[in-house]
């Protein structure tokens, strides 16, 4: 076997390997395991306490999310990693582990489950065939928008840092789901209006957030 046979070997093992890896994150984030670690450092034994989950099943968990790197481990004590730390603990000010909770583990993962039929055309006519089909069912949209929203926030705020719209006074935001984007840059530009373009579902949902954000004067939705 060649060395580039063998490093393509890897690579597959990798790809395949972070489905699960994910899998483990998201199954963390279930259990909200990252915020019981940022108050300090546990044993399997005090998260299984915390969680009302068996031992032996923390255990796993904790060994896997170990060797993904998302914990660390120090004698019989977890800690987080500094970057679960940041991203996953409901404490940190950077947190969207709702948007990865929701979004990508109760709905776009499930997707997946789909790709076989849909590359050989035999997926069943019932089956959702579009993101407009998706968005037209009320508790999907608010699921899907509520995660989105609150992976968005971080981004938004990154974006009105790095962008100068200082001179401007119009904002066309397409697709811009429940205005994570749009309050960001409003927040950052005073005089700055926005029109955000999105399906109706999302819109009303969006609204909501507009309006705990005062911005109901400088934004409107289509």
């Amino acid at each position: 076997m060649s060395v580039s046979s063998v490093e393509t070997a890897e690579e597959v093992s990798n790809i395949a390997f972070g489905f699960m890896a994910s899998k483990a994150m998201f199954a963390g984030l279930h259990l909200d395991v990252f915020t019981h670690l940022a108050a300090g450092p546990k044993t399997c034994e005090n998260l299984s306490e915390i969680v009302g989950v068996p031992a032996n099943r923390i255990v796993t968990l904790m060994n896997a999310l170990n060797g993904v790197g998302l914990v660390e481990l120090d004698g019989n004590l977890y800690a987080n990693s500094l970057g679960a730390e940041a991203f996953l603990s409901r404490e940190s000010k950077y947190d969207f582990g709702d948007y990865l909770r929701f979004q990508i583990d109760q709905q776009m993962y499930p997707f997946l489950g789909q790709l076989n039929e849909v590359l050989d055309g035999s997926l069943s006519s019932d089956a959702v065939d579009s993101y407009q089909h998706w968005m037209s069912n009320p508790e999907q949209a608010a699921l899907y928008s509520n995660a989105q929203h609150s992976g968005s926030l971080g981004p938004g705020r990154t974006i009105a840092r790095m962008v100068d719209l200082s001179g401007a006074k119009s904002l066309l935001d397409v697709a811009g789901g429940t205005g994570a984007m749009t309050i960001r840059l409003l927040e950052a530009n005073p005089d700055l209006t926005s029109t955000i373009i999105d399906f109706p579902n999302v819109s009303e949902i969006g609204w909501r957030f507009i309006t705990e954000a005062n911005m109901t004067n400088r934004v409107r939705y289509i």
